[in-house]
Order: C-alpha cells, then structure tokens, then sequence
C-alpha cells in the first residue's frame, strides 16, 4: 500500500469518526479501507454473543464469526477525534492499528443489539514502547478505539439485528507487537485465539463508523 493510499484511507476513516460522534455515522464504502476481500470469507474462529430484552429470562443467540484480523493505518484518524488526538498521533506512531472483522447473525426470536465496546484483545501484545507511560491505559485492558459496521452502531459500538439479520462489524485496536496470533474475548466469558488473515466480503458495501468508549468497570 502506497503511502498517499494509506494517507488517503486513514483521512476517509477519520471523516467517518469525527462526523459520528459515537452514533450512527457517515457512511464510507468499505473498499476504501484496502482490507482483504473475498466473496465468502472463511471463519479464523466463532463463538455466540447473547443478549436478553427481558433481563435474563430468555437469552437471545448471536452466532458471530471471526473473519478477519489485520491492520489498517490509522494515524490520520487523530485529526478528527478531537481530545484523544494527540495521544492517538502516538499510537499511530507504533505501527498500523489492528483490526477484528466479525459477522454477527441474530438466530434468535427478539431484537437484539450486542455490545461490543468490551471485547479486548490479550494484553501481552502491547508493543514494548506502550506497555508503560501515557499510553498504558490502551492496552491494559486492550478496548477497541472504534468501530465500523453495515448497520448503525449503538452506543456501546455494536449494531442493532432483527430475528434473522445479519451484519459485518470492524472493530479498530490500538496497535499490538507482531505475533502469529491474537488471544481476543470477553473477560471471564471466552477467549479465542486467532491467526491473523481473513477477509472482509467483496460485497459488504457501505460502513458507518463511530468511535467506542471503553466500559466502566464494575462498582468494587
């Protein structure tokens, strides 16, 4: 990828960002991220998220597929993010950010809207330059920076899916140290590990965009 290609894609995803503001978004047709396509891309790994409308009486199944991880430059994304720009210019600095792609199904009976700003990649693969000082709390816990999807994301960067609807999510990571693979879950629910590769479907069309806010931790 050439260098003003790259410029470009990172300005285009910034735009997305900065015009969301944590909601919907505009939308950016996913060519422009220069990820891998194919026209049905292979799970690296699965698991179902579940969410509940009642409270927990009835457990509505996610069924979501892993099909992509792999990188993106996103160093000009910290022009549009206003207050974590300059913090975001460091983290560019340390290579491209990593990215998780997911296909979520609603195989279910309600309406469901998973949240996905808690899911967190391994901290171990912090690059050695920002497992300390003012970048640490990017990686320990590992959230993701933001997300881009074929359906508005919510509040909690996940998606909203009707009984029998499906959706791709992008969720964006700060940059991790080069390894053969990820450990990527949700803390004390699952853990998968994860090669890197995949792809994103040829015809995924349009994104929207928003940036994610890291889950409060749990009252002690």
């Amino acid at each position: 990828m050439g260098a003003r290609i790259a410029w470009v894609i990172a300005v285009t995803i910034a735009v997305v960002l900065d015009g969301c503001g944590g909601a919907a978004g505009t939308r950016l047709p996913v060519s422009l991220l220069g990820l891998p396509t194919a026209p049905a891309p292979p799970q690296l790994g699965a698991t179902t998220l579940a969410t509940s409308p009642d409270g927990g009486i009835y457990r509505n199944p996610d069924p979501t597929q892993v099909i992509l991880v792999g990188g993106v430059d996103g160093r000009a994304v910290a022009a549009r993010l206003g207050g974590a720009a300059p913090e975001w210019v460091r983290l560019g600095r340390l290579g491209d950010f990593a990215v998780v792609g997911l296909r979520l199904h609603n195989a279910g009976k309600a309406g469901s809207d998973p949240e996905l700003d808690d899911l967190q990649v391994a901290s171990d693969l912090a690059p050695a330059a920002a497992d300390a000082g003012p970048l640490r709390h990017y990686y320990h816990p590992t959230f993701p920076l933001a997300a881009l999807a074929t359906a508005p994301i919510n509040g909690q960067c996940g998606v909203h899916l009707d009984p029998g609807q499906s959706a791709l999510v992008l969720l964006l990571y700060p940059p991790l140290r080069p390894s053969a693979s990820i450990v990527w879950g949700r803390y004390q629910d699952f853990a998968l590990t994860l090669p890197h590769g995949g792809a994103v479907p040829a015809d995924a069309g349009d994104l929207f965009g928003a940036r994610c806010t890291p889950p409060q931790p749990p009252p002690a």
